[in-house]
């Protein structure tokens, strides 16, 4: 009865090393998907962060540009507000579109929670 004892214990070994070799993967274990997500995650935050800088940077364009207006009309200077009006009505469409683009990915990405 000991010989059987120890040939089940090696045929259990033996089985044991083939189920290990067969969960390798070309260089590793096969993971589970739950320890993929943390990219997911950094993608939303980047999403957030680039929608919120992009509304503040618009919202710091227009008030730079009213305030920059009545500064230089307090003080006279009505050529350089005409040039100051060219340079916002060049940039607002730029912004203004980046600021949309940004904003729709936010709202209606797929949310993976």
């Amino acid at each position: 009865m000991g010989t059987t004892g120890n040939s089940e214990d090696q045929g259990g070994q033996e089985l044991l090393k083939e189920r290990e070799t067969e969960e390798l993967v070309d260089g590793g274990f096969v993971r589970s998907l739950d320890e993929y997500s943390f990219r997911v995650r950094h993608r939303e935050h980047t999403a957030r962060r680039l929608a919120y800088a992009l509304v503040g940077i618009l919202g710091g364009s227009f008030a730079f540009h009213y305030i920059a207006t009545l500064v230089l009309e307090f003080n006279g200077r009505s050529n350089a507000v005409e040039n100051l009006n060219r340079v916002f009505n060049a940039w607002l469409p730029v912004i203004a579109s980046l600021v949309g683009g940004a904003v729709t990915y936010y709202f209606t990405r797929e949310k993976n929670e």
